[in-house]
């Protein structure tokens, strides 16, 4: 992933799944989440491990940007 990555975070209110859009593929998240921003942690999460963003020197998971939709 390089520095302009574009991560996108679908939240949906109903089932309370999350869709994860990054580098025009789509992953859903395997939990249900109580609120957006716990959502939000989990796909920062899922992109820093799983999606190759620790590779950037000197971030962490929570300073992954990641537009909410």
């Amino acid at each position: 992933m390089n520095e302009q990555s574009n991560i996108q975070l679908h939240f949906d209110v109903l089932s309370c799944r999350a869709l994860l859009c990054c580098e025009g593929r789509d992953y859903v998240l395997p939990d249900t989440y109580p609120n957006r921003e716990a959502a939000e942690a989990a796909a920062k999460k899922f992109a820093w491990e799983k999606l190759g963003a620790q590779a950037r020197r000197g971030r962490k998971p929570s300073d992954l940007a990641i537009w909410l939709r």
